[in-house]
């Protein structure tokens, strides 16, 4: 028997598999209905949509076979994904590739085997459409151009699937949001309108000191309303397509250094110590936008996690070809609970050290804004005197060797 080889980009293939959201799912009529014509079309008793993991070969749609998967290294659909045709088996027991395939020597008993790969909008071959038969045939072309057919149609049904999946997932963040404009904005504005209203009507008689504190309490429920109208207002723009990304060599401290002067309210009203480490000339391949909108949410989710007179550390090193941006604070740390899924979704916002509330959008928003500058943001787990949020970026130093 002799195994398939991996395919030439398989991180990326596999990636681009999981992307689906399909594995270990329930069957669905759409697929399964496909999967049924390519056997009578072929007129052949086994037909299955196999989609080729990193281990295994599991089968979303079956016909005629009752095992859900099997072993990779035995799968003819591993050697079907490295095709661009219909990879074709006449007779399985008369090819040295597969004569003494435990598939062919034992159940389900494989002579004929065609397959056509299943390959995804983005080039990749994640798994196949295939015939399987008992008894030695060939396919006329006809049958072949209609397994090609179907195979295109599967993809069609899993894209399809997977948009319907985010409009789902968009709806639950939709409401979401309604909340956080419900409840989030309300409190702050009302801080904002009340503070305003008493300066307005006892300016002249009240005392100096309590002028700067109300004054001081105007502008921190003015930057909660606009960090939070931001956090919207990306997360807007990025569901609907509408973030514009220029990916070149870019310079991180300069960046680093309007975002703290932007911010510099937010450290002074808590009375936190913001130390930026510059290390001039890291370069790395960045939009500079979106990266300003990640080191300002992470510095703003550093703050409200933060005690008076707390620390925050910002810097830039290069490590192993990777550039990144690491952000540390002495503050309450992350939960165990949503560590895992800390850059990935809306997680449960906890309180802040002064009662900041939060919805969990920044974080999530920040993870999404890192991949597609093809990075990525990680925690480092091990760090336990607060929290440190680590900002990984391809080095533009690296990429131009």
């Amino acid at each position: 028997m002799i195994s398939a080889e991996l395919h030439p980009q398989e991180p990326q293939r596999i990636e681009e598999l999981l992307r689906y959201e399909v594995l270990d799912t329930e069957d669905e009529k759409a697929l399964d209905e496909l999967t049924q014509l390519a056997s009578a079309i072929c007129g052949t008793s086994i037909s299955l949509i196999s989609l080729v993991d990193k281990d295994r070969q599991w089968f979303k749609s079956r016909v005629g076979l009752d095992a859900p998967q099997t072993p990779r290294e035995i799968a003819f659909c591993s050697h079907t994904i490295l095709q661009d045709q219909v990879f074709e088996i006449p007779d399985a027991s008369a090819d040295k590739r597969f004569a003494d395939n435990p598939l062919v020597t034992g159940s389900p008993d494989i002579r004929f085997y065609a397959g056509a790969p299943l390959v995804s909008s983005c080039g990749m071959p994640i798994g196949t459409l295939c015939v399987i038969d008992t008894e030695p045939k060939k396919l006329d072309k006809k049958q072949l151009l209609a397994l090609k057919t179907l195979a295109k149609q599967v993809i069609s049904q899993l894209e399809l699937r997977l948009h319907n999946r985010h409009l789902q997932r968009m709806q639950k963040n939709h409401k979401q949001i309604l909340a956080a404009l419900s409840h989030d904005l309300r409190s702050p504005f009302n801080g904002i309108l009340g503070l305003s209203r008493v300066l307005h009507q006892n300016s002249v008689t009240l005392k100096p000191e309590l002028i700067a504190k109300m004054a001081d309490g105007i502008l921190d429920s003015s930057l909660k309303v606009y960090q939070l109208l931001d956090e919207i207002l990306q997360w807007s723009r990025n569901q609907l397509g509408a973030i514009q990304l220029e990916l070149k060599a870019t310079l991180l401290d300069p960046l680093i250094i309007e975002t703290l002067d932007f911010m510099e309210e937010s450290f002074s009203l808590k009375k936190i110590n913001i130390k930026h480490l510059i290390n001039e000339g890291v370069v790395a391949m960045a939009d500079a936008n979106l990266t300003k909108t990640i080191i300002r949410n992470l510095l703003a989710n550093a703050i409200k996690y933060t005690p008076e007179q707390g620390n925050i550390t910002i810097e830039t090193q290069t490590v192993d070809g990777l550039v990144q941006l690491t952000i540390t604070d002495t503050g309450k740390g992350v939960p165990l609970e949503i560590q895992d899924a800390l850059f990935k979704n809306c997680v449960a916002s906890h309180f802040g050290t002064q009662g900041e509330s939060g919805h969990g959008l920044g974080l999530s928003l920040c993870g999404d804004f890192a991949r597609k500058q093809h990075g990525y943001l990680s925690l480092d787990k091990e760090y336990k005197a607060g929290a440190k949020l680590i900002l990984n970026f391809t080095s533009a130093v690296e990429l131009q060797k």
